[in-house]
């Protein structure tokens, strides 16, 4: 879409759509909503929501999308630490490892296609330094979820996630030229879809185990991605991507089996 389209408009279509969608979704099922004392904190949430999303929206459309994935996938390092840092969850050394390892795997991918670390960078360095900064806001934003997601239904966390970022980009509408063809409404009403979806069954995941133990699971977008590129765009990445990659990778394993580890100590 963004070849037709700005990252503006995309990011503006997909949350109000996305409103629309989730409305009908507590118009079938009406959870009670937790009042207005829940609004500050969950716009202040939305503004990363909406921040991670046109950020990586707007990577994809500079470097490739497995790369942009390879890259996101930095996101489930950051959760841990946040956890830690937002709510006092524990944080072992070996998480703090694997995170580092993971981040010299993210600036191996990114030194060798912009030359960024000698001092003469060239390509889209900032099309390869989004998605880190995406995953970020997106870290954050999961966090914060979860200071929710335990204490209200998953529809109602994915109508605040929804339709307060929708404020957001509300201006858009009346500042630009919207008005989409056929097949970029049907690519935004998918694109809304997915979103919604996303958000209700991230709910629910995190209600149900501690972030930092099933964040690390989400490694297998990366394999989404580059079966997406290659089928539907003609993108294949270099030998730089996979690498790095594969690092990221099994940075993020290494976090998830010393999450697991912990996790069963525990209970014996």
């Amino acid at each position: 879409m963004s070849v037709y389209e700005s990252v503006v408009v995309i990011t503006a279509w997909r949350y109000a759509l996305g409103a629309l969608f989730v409305s009908v979704l507590w118009l079938a099922f009406r959870p009670k909503l937790p009042g207005w004392k829940a609004v500050p904190f969950h716009v202040f949430r939305g503004f990363f929501q909406i921040s991670a999303a046109s950020l990586f929206f707007w990577s994809v459309t500079q470097i490739p999308l497995a790369t942009a994935a390879a890259l996101g996938l930095t996101g489930t390092l950051m959760i841990g630490p946040l956890a830690w840092l937002l709510m006092r969850e524990p944080l072992k050394r070996d998480v703090i490892i694997g995170t580092l390892v993971g981040f010299a795997g993210a600036m191996f991918l990114v030194n060798n296609e912009t030359n960024l670390l000698s001092g003469s960078a060239e390509g889209p360095v900032y099309g390869y330094l989004a998605p880190i900064l995406a995953s970020l806001c997106h870290a954050l934003s999961v966090v914060l979820l979860r200071f929710r997601s335990q204490s209200e239904d998953p529809i109602v966390v994915a109508f605040f996630a929804n339709t307060l970022p929708a404020l957001y980009v509300l201006p858009v509408f009346f500042l630009l030229d919207v008005q989409p063809t056929t097949e970029l409404f049907a690519g935004y009403v998918l694109s809304a879809f997915f979103g919604v979806s996303f958000w209700s069954l991230t709910t629910i995941a995190y209600a149900r185990a501690p972030a930092a133990r099933l964040a690390p699971i989400t490694y297998t977008q990366l394999i989404w991605a580059a079966l997406i590129g290659f089928f539907l765009f003609g993108e294949f990445p270099g030998p730089s991507t996979w690498t790095g990659a594969a690092v990221i990778v099994g940075a993020c394993i290494y976090v998830m089996r010393s999450n697991s580890s912990s996790t069963i100590k525990a209970t014996q």
